[in-house]
């Protein structure tokens, strides 16, 4: 059966969680069943390639106004389990991302990534993606 691109509901999270963890494994099952629903309260959205059971690749991403980009659509999760690298759901995913950006008036497409995931970084590049900046930031609880 071949895979097709749906929108997640809080329903899906138990078949979400396995693809979720490869980009976030600081995460338990608990804190994702915990999490999920509070960003999807928040106006995240999570898409995703796969069949009844099983997620194979998903994106989480979010509407942001920002005064340096206008509307922009955030990407803040594209990862596809590593047992199905290579097949082009990231990149059906990104396009379709893509399309619903231009197709609802968006002003900027925007995502971070980080330095470690070269092959990610060729999918970004590949697909008309330019590199605009570092992000920089810290987590609280480790300033010193």
């Amino acid at each position: 059966m071949t895979p097709w691109i749906q929108e997640a509901g809080v329903q899906d999270i138990s078949k979400l969680i396995p693809v979720l963890k490869v980009l976030r494994p600081h995460l338990s099952d608990h804190d994702l069943f915990q999490l999920v629903p509070l960003l999807f309260e928040e106006g995240y959205r999570l898409i995703y390639m796969g069949d009844e059971e099983n997620a194979y690749s998903a994106a989480g991403f979010r509407t942001m106004n920002f005064l340096f980009s206008g509307k922009t659509l955030y990407i803040d999760d594209l990862v596809t389990l590593p047992e199905h690298h290579k097949k082009g759901y990231a990149s059906s995913l990104l396009n379709w991302l893509k399309t619903y950006a231009m197709e609802n008036q968006y002003d900027h497409f925007s995502l971070d990534s980080g330095f470690q995931r070269k092959d990610a970084h060729r999918l970004y590049l590949s697909s008309g993606l330019e590199m605009e900046g570092f992000h920089i930031g810290k987590k609280l609880s480790s300033w010193k």
